[in-house]
């Protein structure tokens, strides 16, 4: 029988070792967050080198995170049907090389913005195949009763190396050469793959040796599943509906830096570790306290939490303020990610796991490139209405208001009893 929801697993040895194996992926994790940490700056800050209209900065944001929406689900169905550490292997080698041509074309002067979405649409689909498959080992490598603490190394480290070191580090390396800044990604995304090598075992899924169908009929299955579950659809829904907004946000964070804060491209790398100092905190603080607070009560308040210090930024666009509430936003959302993934690992049978992950990131994180494509489009839309600087503020406005919605939508609807009772009735796994 599940774990009864008000002791969601910590009470059992917490400060036992996750183990090597763990601790090796973990390893490969966190250098393949470090290069993605330098491209979340590298990237919109070298398209505005050659454009400064606010969709076609967006356009290639939005290029990262299409993947998401069109692939997720396939490279779920490949994760729960093949040894999923030599996929995660397979996409970081891919990823490398792109990444060493993208640096190649950049110091050779020929840098482009169908050229850097074309980059992103690619280099963002290993990211899917790589990022998912991660998840979807964790608890094989992790006794049941630690995914709490495990997933806690997880969101820390990932916001230490993406944002705390990685924003700051594209910062210095875009100050020397954008050039510089690619080649550092494909080296971290090589290290990566060469800390793979080195974790053994068999890492096939729990299906494996059994007659597997159809590449369609498991992803029909895998589907079917997420969307009949009463509590991952509706969590699915409103991660989407978060996602949007938060990319809404992210489509013009570098103009919003660079015309509204004044900032150059170490500021604007330094603001962005502003987002992880939260972040971090979040991952070190949470695990201890999460156990106490029902998912139901923890989603319902950071959704507030986001939406709140969204319009905040908005409305009041000076620095001070928006470290401020950045500092709560990277908070907020580890504890969203601790808490969403650990409700997740737990009601999903290894046997789906994988399928399932993809499925509900396919809703949730496939909303990122419709976000990016909208905040970039109503911000190019309202420039000759409201301004530059209000018309950059919009999609903070906009997003502010979608998250205070999905709190009170996530307080009416996904109440304690709705997942206390699918916690008591899912698989063990």
């Amino acid at each position: 029988m599940a774990e009864k929801p008000t002791r969601t697993g910590a009470e059992s040895s917490p400060r036992q070792p996750l183990g090597r194996r763990f601790g090796t992926l973990l390893g490969a994790m966190g250098l393949g967050n470090l290069s993605d940490g330098i491209a979340v700056v590298a990237l919109p800050w070298y398209a505005a080198t050659l454009t400064d209209d606010p969709f076609q900065v967006a356009l290639v944001g939005a290029a990262t995170r299409l993947p998401w929406l069109l692939f997720a689900l396939l490279a779920g169905v490949v994760g729960d049907r093949v040894d999923r550490r030599r996929l995660m292997m397979a996409a970081a080698g891919v990823k490398a090389v792109l990444l060493v041509a993208l640096t190649t074309t950049v110091a050779l002067g020929a840098g482009s913005i169908p050229l850097l979405v074309g980059i992103a649409l690619l280099v963002g689909t290993c990211e899917v195949f790589f990022d998912n498959t991660a998840q979807a080992m964790v608890p094989a490598l992790v006794p049941r009763q630690r995914l709490e603490r495990a997933n806690g190394y997880l969101q820390g480290v990932e916001r230490v190396l993406n944002k705390f070191l990685g924003a700051p580090l594209a910062g210095m390396l875009l100050a020397a050469s954008t050039a510089w800044a690619f080649g550092a990604q494909a080296a971290l995304v090589f290290l990566a793959l060469v800390c793979l090598l080195s974790l053994r075992g068999d890492h096939h899924p729990a299906t494996a040796g059994q007659r597997r169908p159809g590449i369609r009929l498991m992803l029909r299955e895998g589907l079917s599943w997420l969307w009949h579950h009463p509590v991952l659809r509706l969590t699915a829904l409103v991660s989407g509906a978060s996602n949007l907004a938060a990319a809404m946000m992210a489509a013009v964070l570098v103009l919003f830096a660079q015309d509204v804060l004044g900032v150059g491209p170490q500021g604007y790398g330094l603001l962005m570790t502003v987002t992880a100092a939260g972040a971090v905190l979040g991952a070190l603080v949470v695990p201890s306290f999460s156990h106490r607070v029902h998912p139901a009560t923890a989603l319902t308040v950071v959704l507030a939490i986001l939406g709140t210090t969204a319009l905040t930024v908005g409305l009041t666009r000076a620095v001070p303020m928006f470290v401020l509430c950045y500092l709560f936003t990277g908070f907020a959302s580890t504890w969203w990610n601790i808490t969403m993934i650990t409700l997740f690992q737990r009601l999903t049978p290894d046997r789906l796991r994988s399928r399932a992950f993809s499925a509900h990131r396919t809703l949730s994180w496939g909303m990122l490139s419709v976000g990016m494509a909208l905040g970039g489009t109503l911000a190019s839309t309202l420039e000759g209405v409201l301004g530059r600087e209000w018309a950059l503020a919009v999609p903070f406005l906009t997003a502010g208001t979608i998250g205070l919605v999905l709190a009170a939508v996530v307080a009416l609807t996904l109440t304690r009893q709705v997942i206390d009772r699918a916690l008591n009735e899912a698989e063990p796994t």
